[in-house]
């Protein structure tokens, strides 16, 4: 099972770029498999919206919190590393046109030399798509067609696609992306919805560790991916869990691990509150307690 590390970036004057390059050279040197990178483009004091990873729906975050866009971030990081991949954890790809996120990630598959996986989602606040503009109803389909039409743009010379929310014809998007076929696009979300999705059109599931009862629940993917005609265990599908974690507990961060492992994960993804003061020696803490030194 791979290791990898969520990280933030944006949300303090010391997390800046170079502390994306210092912080991003660190994981890889560790031998995470992977920096994921959170998206949301605006946050709110107060939401209607309920939160659907707390037990109260209530977000877990400071409505001051700020983040860079992940896209930009992953292209800075990819710049100062060799091997160590990029996944955003998740975009939200339905508040963006579809072809200008497909010249932005195609333009980043070259840029990181075929080390980044898109991971998209519809998101769960209505309040960010009308302060963006973009209508809140109907997201699941629009986010089908958004993946479905990315693809095609990405693999076809002259593309063209006609759906309910996105319409192009002969379209020439080039250069083709440097991965064949495009970047991996991973499916996040742990509704039942999501889980068919990642089914019907994903490279990949990423989910969050979040549910009390998380063997029951992977079990309930394994179960729509059957009806699905495929397999988590397949090469071609990327199984991956994101774990929150509240403090850097070596044996809390272990069996954790060792929980993943038995569950058939293929990647985990944690994402430790990492302090900006010696985060190097915090990032060595959870690399020996995961296992990796």
């Amino acid at each position: 099972m791979d290791i990898s590390i969520a990280g933030f970036f944006g949300n303090s004057p010391h997390r800046d770029l170079a502390y994306i390059k210092d912080f991003s050279q660190t994981i890889e040197s560790l031998g995470f498999k992977s920096l994921s990178l959170p998206e949301h483009v605006i946050f709110f004091a107060k939401y209607e919206s309920s939160y659907p990873y707390t037990e109260d729906g209530k977000p877990n975050w400071d409505p001051e919190t700020g983040i860079y866009d992940p896209l930009f971030v992953a292209q800075v990081a990819s710049q100062h590393t060799s091997t160590l991949r990029f996944v955003t954890g998740v975009l939200i790809l339905t508040q963006r046109p579809a072809l200008l996120t497909a010249k932005e990630v195609l333009t980043l598959d070259h840029l990181s030399n075929g080390r980044f996986d898109l991971g998209v989602g519809s998101g769960w606040s209505w309040e960010e798509y009308a302060a963006l503009g973009v209508p809140f109803e109907n997201r699941g389909r629009r986010l089908d067609e958004y993946i479905e039409s990315m693809r095609i743009a990405w693999r076809e010379e002259r593309a063209t696609y006609h759906g309910q929310f996105v319409n192009f014809e002969n379209v020439v998007l080039n250069p083709k992306p440097i991965s064949e076929g495009g970047p991996p696009i991973l499916i996040g979300g742990d509704s039942t919805a999501a889980m068919k999705r990642a089914a019907r059109l994903g490279d990949g599931w990423y989910g969050w560790w979040a549910q009390p009862d998380i063997e029951q629940h992977l079990n309930n993917l394994r179960s729509i991916m059957n009806d699905a005609g495929r397999d988590v265990s397949d090469d071609d599908f990327s199984f991956r869990l994101g774990l929150p974690l509240k403090s850097l507990d070596p044996q809390v961060i272990n069996d954790h691990v060792q929980q993943a492992t038995d569950l058939g994960i293929d990647e985990l993804i944690l994402a430790p509150p990492i302090p900006v003061r010696d985060f190097d020696r915090h990032l060595s803490s959870v690399a020996g307690a995961a296992g990796l030194i």
